[in-house]
């Protein structure tokens, strides 16, 4: 009776260890924390213990977005012996959305709902990605995998994606609608600056012009100028010492253009 418990024991603790282990190597539901933003394990300890140049993974998509601007990525992964694949995507500072039906979003990240499978090696999908409200720059990092859609991990590999770099700048970015002759608007000098500098517009003619400074969120903070101007050079100062340092912008308008510059106030 004894060696028959025993027996049972050992089935038993066979089951709980067959389990867990193809839980653990199979991921159905995918892993977060896998990227360059929180580890460099990567997908080790489960699909092989260092990544693979052979597995090529990239971030596709603009490499500058307007801030609170939602913009469509992808991410495809290609290795040509593997036929499925597996992901994690990150990003510093704004948020993340499935678009493709094969991911989702979890803790702020996107990974796999199962393996995906690849056609002629290579797996793609698609997310959005939403600025922040404030400018600057961010990054996007991204953990491929290459399996064997077998459900171990004998034979995976992974690899991550180059770290996408994206500016987010205000929607009123530089735009030059007339033709160079009507006007010249110069960089604010000095720049950075603190807590004064000047702005240098030179009109070919006569129009009604607008001179407005902007901070990082796109507020409008102040006004230099609003109304008529006569042609010829001129000259706007601005004091900022009521201003805490940072990012700001100037955005000039006439009849027939509008230009915004950047300008850094250093204290």
């Amino acid at each position: 009776m004894k060696t028959l418990n025993s027996k049972y024991i050992l089935v038993f603790l066979m089951v709980i260890f067959f389990t867990a282990s193809l839980y653990l190597y199979a991921d159905p539901d995918g892993r977060t924390g896998r990227t360059l933003k929180t580890s460099t394990s990567g997908c080790g300890g489960c699909h092989g213990s260092s990544a693979t140049t052979g597995v090529t993974v990239t971030v596709n998509g603009p490499d500058s977005v307007n801030t609170g601007q939602t913009v469509q990525y992808s991410l495809t992964i290609n290795r040509s012996t593997k036929t499925g694949a597996g992901l994690d995507i990150a990003v510093r500072r704004g948020a993340l959305n499935p678009v493709s039906s094969t991911i989702h979003l979890a803790s702020g990240e996107l990974t796999h709902n199962a393996n995906i499978p690849m056609s002629s090696g290579t797996a793609t999908v698609q997310f959005n990605y939403t600025a922040p409200s404030t400018v600057g720059t961010d990054t996007i990092w991204a953990t491929g995998l290459a399996t064997n859609s077998n459900g171990g991990s004998s034979g995976d590999e992974w690899n991550w994606a180059p770290s996408k770099r994206v500016i987010v700048k205000l929607p009123t970015g530089i735009e030059n609608i007339s033709a160079a002759s009507d006007f010249s608007l110069s960089q604010n000098y000095p720049n950075p600056f603190n807590p004064l500098t000047s702005i240098k517009l030179v009109l070919s003619k006569s129009m009604d012009i607008k001179v407005r400074i902007f901070n990082s969120t796109g507020n409008e903070i102040e006004v230099l100028q609003d109304g008529k101007l006569i042609a010829g050079e001129h000259l706007f100062k601005w004091d900022a010492s009521k201003y805490p340092s940072g990012v700001y912008y100037y955005k000039t308008e006439g009849n027939d253009f509008s230009t915004t510059r950047k300008m850094m106030l250093v204290k």
